[in-house]
C-alpha cells in the first residue's frame, strides 16, 4: 500500500472513531428510573443513576430538584456509605388533599455530597416517594460536580420528537398499573456494539470511496 492509500485509510479510520467518541459521551447522562413508579402510586422507589464521565475528576456532589407544581409527597433518602445528604422543604403553593388531611409542604430538593463516584464508575442515589401525582411523566433538574469544580447541569428540556438535548434532565415515565414494567437503565455495553458496528461499516465505506477515488485520480 503506497503512502497515498495509507493516508486515506487513515483519514477513513477517523470519521467512525469521532462517532464512537461522540457516542460515549452521550451515555453519561444523569437518568432516573424505578420498577414501581405509576401515577398516583404509593411507596414508589426512585433512583437516579449518575456515572462519572470524566477522566481525571471523581463525582463528589450530586444536587436533584424534584417538581413543586406535581409534587412528590413523604420523601425519604436512602443512606449510601461515605455519603451525607440534606433536604430542602418548601411551602407549597396549592396543598395537596389527602386522606389525613392537606399537605403544605413537600421536599424539593435532595443533596448528597462526601462521597466519590470514581472515574469509570457510577452510583445509585435513591428516594422513597410515598405518594406519586397523578401524572404521565416527572422531569428532575440535576446537577454533578466533580473534584476538580466542574458543574455539570443536566437541566434541558425538549418539546417532544425534538432531538435530545446536550444535557438533558431526567425524565421518568409514569406507566399505568395495568402496563407496568420493570423500568431498567441503558445499556451502554449493548448500544456501544450497535454503535461499534455502525462506525466500522461506515470506515469500509470512506476507504472504498477513498481509495476509488485515488485510483481514478492516477488513472
Amino acid at each position: 500500500m503506497t503512502s497515498t492509500v495509507r493516508r486515506l485509510a487513515i483519514a477513513a479510520m477517523l470519521v467512525p472513531l469521532g462517532v464512537l467518541i461522540g457516542a460515549q459521551a452521550a451515555f453519561a447522562h444523569v437518568t432516573v428510573h424505578s420498577s414501581d413508579a405509576t401515577p398516583g402510586a404509593s411507596d414508589s422507589v426512585v433512583l437516579f443513576r449518575t456515572p462519572d464521565e470524566m477522566t481525571n475528576a471523581t463525582t463528589v456532589r450530586l444536587q436533584v430538584f424534584l417538581p413543586t407544581a406535581t409534587p412528590l409527597l413523604g420523601v425519604l433518602v436512602q443512606p449510601i456509605p461515605g455519603w451525607h445528604f440534606t433536604v430542602k422543604t418548601v411551602t407549597l403553593k396549592h396543598p395537596v388533599q389527602t386522606d389525613d388531611g392537606a399537605i403544605t409542604s413537600a421536599v424539593s430538593r435532595v443533596t448528597w455530597s462526601g462521597g466519590h463516584i470514581p472515574v469509570g464508575g457510577y452510583q445509585d442515589f435513591a428516594i422513597d416517594v410515598g405518594q406519586l401525582p397523578d401524572v404521565d411523566s416527572l422531569t428532575f433538574k440535576a446537577l454533578q460536580t466533580y473534584s476538580n469544580g466542574t458543574v455539570v447541569r443536566w437541566i434541558e428540556t425538549a418539546p417532544p420528537g425534538s432531538p435530545e438535548p446536550d444535557f438533558p434532565a431526567p425524565v421518568l415515565r409514569l406507566t399505568s398499573p395495568s402496563h407496568a414494567v420493570t423500568a431498567a437503565a441503558p445499556s451502554p455495553r449493548h448500544d456501544g456494539r450497535n454503535l461499534a458496528i455502525v462506525a466500522l461499516a461506515i470506515a469500509v465505506v470512506a476507504l472504498w470511496v477513498s481509495v476509488a477515488g485515488w485510483i481514478r485520480q492516477r488513472g
